[in-house]
């Protein structure tokens, strides 16, 4: 028997690129195994036994392949198989449950099948380009969108809130008298958050912490000495504040925001620009 190892060839794509055994039909996974150990047996010369003991060998293998080996793609299994008749992953005994995932294990381990990794890696990182100015700002106007179509439904922005804030401000879109006293508001609307949130509260040992950190913060307030961590809190308050007088407007006064932003595009990448030369 020949040991020349059979490889993904280099006009193939990386089969790593694919997704693995978790993402295929176990049907087709059978299938796949039941063709790559028939063809064992044909390029071994080895009887195939009888229908009983075969269809067992078939089964077992594919439980233990989608259990113990989730990660290898379809295409590699016929690979693993051919080579590890070959000789190419060690000595073995039969083919057997125990030596076809001896074969699996020595593919898995093989240096051809790290260089695949470190290929696929590589193309992974060479996908992810960096987006264009425009992409950007594209991307920015839908997150701006989405948010006002919420507040349209009456419903919270939610987590992109401070995205969508800072991406208004960077336009102007948000006029300084949004702004204009909002840190009061703020302060405010902070204090009745952690005070709803001790009155939801059923875990004794964190309504005590929370009723700690509520008394801290009256306290802080009072004395107008709150800490650092505790005006992060508010300013993240005082933009969704703003960002939801600013939206609630836009929506009284039937104005559009899609084309507010876009008349923004030329500002937006001044502004890039300018951030570019500043690196």
């Amino acid at each position: 028997m020949t040991n020349t190892q059979i490889t993904v060839t280099s006009n193939e794509s990386n089969p790593l690129l694919k997704g693995n055994l978790l993402t295929e039909v176990e049907e087709d996974i059978f299938n796949t195994v039941n063709a790559a150990v028939a063809r064992c047996y044909a390029d071994t010369n080895t009887v195939v036994p009888e229908k009983s003991k075969n269809d067992y060998l078939i089964n077992q293998l594919t439980d233990n392949i989608l259990n113990n080996f989730p990660s290898i793609r379809l295409v590699e299994i016929p690979i693993a198989f051919a080579n590890g008749i070959r000789g190419i992953y060690g000595q073995y005994f039969g083919l057997s449950v125990v030596s076809f995932e001896q074969f699996l294990t020595g593919y898995l381990n093989s240096d051809h099948r790290a260089r695949l990794v470190e290929e696929r890696n590589r193309l992974m990182i060479e996908e992810r380009k960096e987006p264009t100015i425009d992409e950007k700002f594209d991307m920015g106007k839908q997150l701006c969108v989405d948010a006002i179509n919420q507040v349209k439904l009456s419903r919270p922005v939610g987590l992109p809130a401070l995205t969508v804030f800072e991406f208004l401000n960077r336009l102007e879109l948000i006029h300084k008298d949004y702004k204009i006293g909002i840190m009061k508001q703020a302060l405010e609307l902070t204090v009745r958050v952690k005070e709803h949130e001790i009155v939801l509260c059923m875990d004794l040992l964190k309504r005590r912490k929370l009723n700690t950190e509520l008394a801290l913060l009256k306290e802080n307030i009072e004395k107008d000495m709150i800490t650092k961590q505790q005006y992060e809190v508010v300013l993240r308050t005082a933009k969704e504040i703003a960002l939801n007088n600013f939206l609630n407007d836009l929506v009284l006064n039937e104005e559009e925001l899609s084309g507010l932003i876009e008349a923004k595009r030329g500002r937006y990448k001044e502004l890039a620009a300018a951030d570019q030369r500043g690196k």
